[in-house]
C-alpha cells in the first residue's frame, strides 16, 4: 500500500460517519477508531461518587420477570417513526415475538421482540437513548 493511498484512507475515514475501520491488505494492517461521544474520562474516585449518589435516588424497581437485553450497541427507538406512538408502554400485554422497539446501528434498524408473553413492567431507556450491548431495555412480568 502506498503512502498516498494511506493518507487518502485516513482522510476518507475522518470525513465519514464511521467510528471504526479495519483493513488488512498485502500484509499491512490498519485499524482506525474515532473517540466515542459516550467515552468519559473521569478520575476513578469521581465515578464511584457519582454511582453512590444515583443509587439512593432510584426507587425500588420490580425485579420479578424477564429482562429484555439489547443484543447490540445502537440508538433505541420506542416507535417506528417520530410521529407514531410507542410500540409498547408500561402495563401493556405483549405476546412472544411482538415488536417492542427498534435499535439503529450503522444505519440499520433491528427489531427487538418479546421473548415471551407477559406484561411490560418497566422500560429502562428513553426514546433515542444510546444503548450498549446487553443493557436492559424492558422487564416483562406475568
Amino acid at each position: 500500500m502506498e503512502l498516498k493511498e494511506i493518507k487518502e484512507l485516513f482522510k476518507a475515514f475522518d470525513e465519514s460517519g464511521s467510528s471504526y475501520f479495519a483493513l488488512e491488505q498485502d500484509g499491512v494492517k490498519i485499524k482506525l477508531k474515532k473517540p466515542s461521544e459516550m467515552e468519559i474520562s473521569l478520575p476513578k474516585a469521581e465515578v464511584t461518587n457519582q454511582v453512590k449518589e444515583v443509587k439512593p435516588e432510584t426507587p425500588q424497581e420490580p425485579t420479578d420477570g424477564t429482562k429484555v437485553l439489547a443484543p447490540l450497541v445502537g440508538v433505541f427507538y420506542a416507535a417506528p417513526t417520530p410521529e407514531a406512538s410507542a410500540y409498547v408502554q408500561v402495563g401493556d400485554k405483549v405476546k412472544e415475538g411482538q415488536i417492542l422497539c427498534l435499535i439503529e446501528a450503522m444505519k440499520m434498524m433491528s427489531e427487538i421482540t418479546a421473548p415471551k408473553d407477559g406484561i411490560i413492567k418497566k422500560i429502562y431507556v428513553k426514546n433515542q437513548d444510546v444503548v450498549g450491548f446487553e443493557d436492559p431495555l424492558f422487564l416483562i412480568g406475568d
